[in-house]
């Protein structure tokens, strides 16, 4: 505890000292102060001044029972000015300092509380104060007897109103400071339009380039210049944007890709106005060329260089006058451009244009045309056709001659098939095919009213039975098997029969085949075989997908089979199954080499999506069988030389009324001889050993 007599009681908190309060001349006097301890006595750490002398707790976070018993003197702030007057001042009775007159000690604090007093509640005094009651305000009169007089310090304003001052200040600069921002971020402005405008180009998104814009008619300008000159891409960049006032100005650089020309690139303006706070791109027809006026568009004139040629193999033109006709059906005509041939064509091209109107004239007219030299020309609203009286040419395209198309003909084979088919009354075609790249060597037709080599639609008879064999290969049947050729036989409740009404009996599969018996075929397969097991074998040999030749091709044709009497109609090449000549060549060529490729005319340049090679499982195993065709079966008598193989067949076309009906027939003989595969048919020619024979064998025998 401490000793009152050592100069005062310790309190039980500490209260930093206040400023003195206004004196209001109206409140009553306040009872004397307390004399101050001497400034000897108020130093840090002493009795009347503990520790933690800066730490003040709150008033309402202190409970009665850890108050102090008695309010605590009021003591100046260490440093203040009353500090500093208090210490030339020594209190009654206090003991004097140096040079000072001596004097008693503080008597001590009564045992008991006084009555509340404003005076210490000012001077952070808590015991005996009302809690919830704020103290009130009092003046002294001026010059009182507790006037603190000239050295007591002014009145200390409370911090609180200056850290709330300071943060109101900050949250308005914040707001302030984010309303600028989202004005500058957010409000409208030239370079936003202009970049929104330059993108809906970019797009050819002129019905939103009307949007960003004044004026009318944008949309048509924009759908004329892109259709008189062919754009296929519009690439436009934009520059420096320039602002003043209500109005402003976007460079841009626009790059546009022309059909069949290449890429124009020219500089141009955007002029923007702002109107209503809102900025737009101010739209006249200048907008789109710089060079452009009211009721003008641009448009093109092409002047194009020689066009490329066709050749053979060996790097000789096919594309001449005294070409042979199968060959210039191949190559096609060039002939000048129609207004109907103009809506295929586009814009790279004018009427009067020479350009290819068949055959591989007209599938690589790109190509052999080349790129024409453009020029980009400005002319009247409606007059795009005039182009070439026009003198205000705004720009250029440099073009590039045509280029040549390199086929796989083999000028001598060529040739040879010709001479083969040209004797023959009936219309007759002969393709031949490289088995080991599927390149088409030779195609030669003696009627010339249409491409029946390519697009003639056959059935292929009994020269199909090349894939029903390789299916009952691959299911089961063993080249051991036997098999019984009868007269007759039904499947399904069909009836089905041999050429002639033949009848050999127990035979061999060799046998079978090589005398293409139908009856001993159709049973096998209907044990053997299923709708699902032929369409596979059949699809690996092509059938039901395109030929990609470089020429549009009728697409070899197998539909799933229906029943047993579908299926067993199609394992002979009769039914609904559709072939060509093109396709059948690849049948014997896939066995001869093991795989089956698609054929190709056009080798440089190179096709594209060509099919890989399809191994064919048992083509080892046909091989014999196909040569047994030539030497002791069908195509005996035909005439061959050499080590050929083959397989012969007759196809019925037509509706019979009934099943003793007699129904016309084409022939056709499919073989090899060596990396040369072919296929020949006659329509309506009969028996294919007898008549589509004889022309193979003439065929391969001159090779």
């Amino acid at each position: 505890m401490h000793d009152p007599a050592q100069g005062g009681e310790q309190p039980t908190g500490t209260f930093p000292a206040r400023s003195p309060p206004r004196r209001d001349r109206t409140a009553t006097p306040r009872p004397p102060r307390r004399p101050l301890l001497p400034a000897t006595q108020r130093t840090r750490g002493s009795p009347d001044t503990p520790s933690g002398f800066r730490s003040l707790p709150s008033r309402r976070g202190t409970s009665r029972a850890h108050r102090s018993p008695g309010p605590p003197a009021a003591t100046p702030r260490p440093g203040s000015p009353c500090a500093r007057g208090a210490a030339r001042r020594p209190a009654p009775g206090a003991a004097a300092g140096p040079g000072q007159p001596s004097g008693p000690h503080e008597p001590a604090r009564p045992a008991t509380p006084p009555p509340f007093s404003p005076q210490l509640h000012e001077a952070g005094a808590d015991a005996g104060m009302p809690p919830d009651r704020p103290p009130p305000r009092l003046r002294e009169p001026p010059g009182g007897p507790e006037d603190p007089g000239p050295a007591d310090a002014p009145a200390r304003r409370s911090r609180k109103g200056l850290f709330l001052g300071i943060g109101a200040a900050v949250v308005v600069l914040a707001l302030i400071g984010g309303g600028i921002s989202w004005f500058l971020l957010r409000a409208p402005n030239p370079d936003g339009t202009a970049e929104a405008y330059v993108a809906a180009w970019n797009s050819k998104d002129y019905a939103d380039m009307a949007t960003k814009a004044t004026g009318d008619g944008l949309e048509d300008a924009y759908n004329r210049v892109e259709k008189n000159l062919g754009v296929d891409k519009a690439a436009v960049e934009l520059g420096d944007v320039t602002a003043e006032g209500d109005t402003a100005t976007a460079s841009y650089t626009a790059t546009l890709s022309l059909s069949n020309a290449g890429d124009w690139t020219y500089e141009g303006t955007l002029p923007l106005t702002r109107a209503g706070g809102e900025w737009k791109v101010d739209f006249s027809p200048a907008v789109i060329h710089p060079d452009l006026g009211d009721g003008q568009t641009l448009s093109r004139v092409n002047e194009r260089g020689e066009r490329g040629h066709i050749l053979a193999a060996d790097g000789s033109r096919l594309d001449t006058e005294d070409a042979p006709g199968s060959v210039k059906m191949l190559v096609g005509q060039v002939g000048p451009a129609t207004k109907d041939d103009l809506k295929d064509l586009g814009p790279a091209y004018e009427v009067d244009d020479p350009v290819g109107q068949s055959g591989l004239q007209k599938s690589f007219q790109e190509r052999l045309a080349g790129t024409a030299s453009t020029s980009i020309r400005v002319v009247a609203e409606g007059e795009a056709d005039q182009a070439a009286d026009s003198d205000t040419v705004v720009g250029k395209v440099d073009g590039a001659a045509g280029e040549d198309i390199t086929t796989s003909l083999d000028p001598a084979l060529q040739d040879a098939a010709a001479k083969a088919v040209v004797t023959e009354g009936k219309p007759t075609s002969l393709v031949a095919v490289r088995p080991s790249t599927g390149e088409v060597l030779a195609v030669a037709m003696n009627a010339g009213d249409f491409n029946r080599a390519f697009d003639g639609q056959y059935e292929p008879g009994s020269s199909f039975k090349i894939i029903s064999y390789e299916a009952l290969l691959e299911n089961g049947v063993s080249t051991d098997a036997t098999l019984n050729c009868t007269k007759t036989t039904k499947v399904g409740g069909w009836p089905f029969k041999n050429a002639g009404d033949a009848a050999y009996g127990k035979q061999s599969l060799t046998e079978a085949f090589a005398t293409s018996c139908n009856t001993a075929l159709v049973t096998e397969v209907d044990k053997r075989l299923t709708s699902d097991s032929l369409t596979k074998t059949a699809e690996v040999f092509g059938m039901n997908a395109d030929l990609n030749i470089g020429l549009p091709t009728r697409t070899p044709s197998f539909p799933a089979p229906k029943n047993a009497t579908m299926l067993a109609a199609q394992s002979i090449g009769q039914g609904q199954v559709i072939s060509t000549p093109l396709h059948m060549a690849t049948v014997p060529a896939a066995i001869q080499n093991g795989s089956w490729r698609s054929p190709v005319l056009v080798t440089d340049p190179k096709l594209p999506d060509q099919p890989k090679p399809r191994p064919i499982p048992n083509a080892e195993q046909l091989r014999p069988m196909m040569r047994a065709v030539v030497t002791d079966g069908t195509a005996k008598k035909a005439g061959f030389k050499g080590e050929v193989y083959g397989k012969t067949g007759s196809a019925e076309f037509g509706t019979a009324e009934d099943e003793d009906d007699e129904l016309e027939s084409h022939a056709w003989m499919v073989g090899y001889k060596g990396d040369l595969a072919f296929a020949v048919v006659v329509e309506g020619g009969g028996g294919g050993g007898s008549v589509a024979g004889p022309v193979g064998a003439k065929f391969a025998n001159a090779v």
